[in-house]
């Protein structure tokens, strides 16, 4: 069996695994996008509360009514913070899964450079061999030229 033949299966595995580490990354980005758009709503959801507190900040009489706003406030400004930190682990993530994937893809292309370059040489050689096939032809005493 030709050496370039061999190399397929080899191949075969190298790209599923190259594809395995793509989907891998597209997976982590998608959580990366999700949490960056749970952070922007929360963000916005702290913004309009501000907005609905400045409006109503003639009507809050009751000290305890003030301290349960900034409660909630404080509570959302945590989950503001976390949701932040968990971005910054996702894009960790991402950016090493990144690494993995151009590893296998560097892999993968080096595989295709190597079965590429075995097909040459098999090329090759089976070029030579019939070219010296018909040289050797008319000195078989076969029909010649």
């Amino acid at each position: 069996m030709k050496k370039s033949k061999r190399l397929l299966p080899v191949r075969q595995l190298k790209h599923q695994a190259e594809r395995e580490e793509a989907r891998k990354l597209a997976d982590l980005q998608r959580e990366l996008q999700a949490a960056r758009h749970q952070l922007g709503e929360l963000e916005g959801y702290l913004k309009e509360y501000f907005e609905t507190i400045q409006g109503q900040q003639n009507k809050v009489t009751q000290a305890s009514q003030l301290g349960l706003y900034q409660a909630f406030i404080s509570r959302l400004q945590h989950a503001i913070n976390r949701q932040g930190e968990l971005i910054q682990q996702r894009q960790i993530a991402v950016q090493a899964q990144t690494q993995k994937w151009i590893k296998a893809s560097a892999s993968l292309k080096t595989m295709d450079q190597l079965i590429d370059s075995a097909r040459r040489h098999e090329e090759l050689e089976e070029s030579k061999r019939e070219q010296k096939i018909l040289d050797d032809r008319p000195f078989r005493g076969g029909n010649g030229f």
